[in-house]
């Protein structure tokens, strides 16, 4: 009987916490890259543009901000929807009228890959990671190894956060345990 008390009692601490934790994901790292109304903007010491891979990598010093949310590592993959090469057609076009070649079809972010010590910031909140992803295809979070999610004083760790920006459902796990640290008064 104590054994599923302490079970339930465990629980209820863990889901207690983490709703509010996946409801500020929601309204924060939930719109990175979803709004069309609000610029991206991303820093870098360096960038290198893959266009058969329809990638851009950026190197060093990453900032990668929109509104409020705001995400920081060493290394960022954009991963596209569509090649962003040009056709051949449009390159000789664009030669001939002196005007910049478009990109056919529409182009979109369909995930951002970082790596190196990922520091996602919104609202209030901030969620740290070895490395993590957002696809915009799956609408998904996920940030895997040694990872803390803080709000205020209270803390989660683990080690994976993954994030369902559809139902705002936050789920961390470990392979040893997670660990929650609740303030009294705390946010």
């Amino acid at each position: 009987m104590v054994p599923h008390l302490a079970r339930v009692l465990l629980l209820a601490l863990l889901v207690a916490p983490l709703p509010a934790a996946a409801q500020q994901l929601q309204t924060g790292f939930a719109d990175f890259g979803q709004d069309q109304d609000t610029p991206i903007e991303i820093e870098a010491d360096a960038l290198e543009v893959q266009d058969k891979q329809s990638t851009a990598v950026f190197t060093g010093n990453v900032t990668v901000r929109q509104g409020n949310a705001a995400l920081q590592t060493s290394r960022l993959t954009v991963v596209y929807s569509q090649s962003a090469l040009p056709s051949p057609d449009a390159a000789t076009s664009a030669a001939s009228t002196g005007k910049a070649p478009s990109t056919p079809g529409q182009q979109r972010i369909s995930r951002l890959e970082a790596s190196g010590e990922v520091l996602l910031e919104s609202d209030g909140q901030t969620a740290t990671g070895n490395d993590g992803v957002i696809d915009f295809d799956s609408n998904t979070l996920s940030l895997n190894g040694n990872v803390t999610l803080t709000q205020g004083q209270n803390v989660v760790t683990g080690d994976t956060l993954t994030v369902d920006l559809n139902t705002g459902i936050a789920r961390v796990q470990s392979t040893g345990r997670v660990r929650v640290l609740l303030t009294p008064g705390g946010n």
